[in-house]
């Protein structure tokens, strides 16, 4: 019996322990929170991160800090958030590339088991366009005129691995079409270069081209999402153009490590769904061209366990590498 005192002392240290734990997800949170975007100051991702987590930190009553981890096409910062502790005071500002950077790079994490997800921030749409030049006005002529030039006819992207990559290939795939890709470093390069005629053919975002579109300098045959969008109703969707099931959406959303309290993930998506229902929120989103989304944890992981293996998939069937 000597020993009880020990025994006593040791079980009241692990309740005190297990009491200050859950005494601090109790009041989570009760310090700053890092958010980690793994794109330059200033860009478009940065931009809707500070909107949104701006407004998400008036919900939780502490400071949300930006912390822009570039390198890697994302994965640095993606790495980073992976390998940080679990305790939701380290945040990913999860694109849509996060479906596809372990295909094309040695990474040391996996896309979905290494994270909770906390919740989908904002949806957009992509755009299937052609220099006004090309005498196709819908789908199904661009894919005739395509099949009747097996092989010859290339579209423009952004880059290997990137969405407008994907969402043309997926495109392919379902219409069965032989054509060439030619991928650039970027939007920017293969816009211009669709607009000089140069490459006839390419599948951007909807706000990177939706300029473009209304001057009549390029030509939208269809959109990428399921449903017709707001700003140009007229506009069919793929889908309806003869591929029913196709839909490519551009996403963005939060991340927590892996092993992350399921309240502590409550908390954050509550605040992140509040902020994304505040009006000064959805007008500046609506200003850059992206929807809304907001869904809870559970909803943008089933969203997540269908993206990731159809971009792998698709990626990995075009044989496409890094460029």
């Amino acid at each position: 019996m000597r020993n009880l005192p020990n025994f006593l002392l040791s079980v009241t240290l692990a309740l005190g322990t297990v009491f200050a734990a859950s005494t601090a997800q109790a009041q989570f949170p009760n310090k700053p929170i890092r958010v980690i975007v793994p794109w330059p100051a200033g860009g478009p991702s940065d931009t809707l991160a500070r909107v949104v987590s701006g407004k998400a930190a008036e919900f939780l009553g502490q400071q949300m800090i930006i912390d822009n981890r570039v390198g890697a096409s994302g994965v640095i910062g993606t790495e980073f958030v992976a390998k940080s502790a679990p305790d939701g005071y380290t945040l990913f500002w999860a694109i849509a590339n996060h479906t596809t950077n372990h295909v094309l790079f040695k990474v040391s994490y996996d896309p979905l088991k290494d994270f909770a997800p906390v919740g989908q921030v904002a949806r957009s749409s992509y755009m299937l366009l052609v220099n006004p030049e090309l005498p196709v006005k819908s789908v199904k002529e661009l894919v005739d005129y395509a099949k009747a030039r097996a092989g010859r006819l290339p579209y423009a992207s952004a880059g290997n691995g990137t969405l407008q990559h994907l969402g043309m290939e997926l495109l392919k795939r379902e219409a069965r079409l032989d054509m060439v890709h030619v991928p650039y470093k970027g939007s920017a390069p293969a816009i211009t270069d669709v607009l000089g005629g140069q490459v006839q053919v390419t599948f951007e975002s909807t706000t990177a081209v939706m300029g473009h579109v209304r001057s009549g300098k390029l030509r939208a045959l269809a959109v990428s999402t399921a449903k017709r969008i707001p700003q140009l109703p007229d506009l069919p969707t793929i889908a309806e153009s003869g591929y029913p099931g196709y839909e490519v959406v551009g996403f963005t959303g939060v991340l927590a490590p892996a092993g992350t309290p399921p309240e502590v993930v409550g908390a954050l998506n509550a605040a992140y769904n509040k902020a994304l229902a505040a009006a000064e929120v959805r007008e500046k989103m609506g200003s850059m061209g992206v929807e809304p989304a907001g869904s809870t944890p559970e909803q943008f992981r089933a969203f997540l366990q269908s993206e990731i293996p159809k971009y792998t998939r698709i990626l990995k069937e075009s044989g496409a590498k890094l460029d």
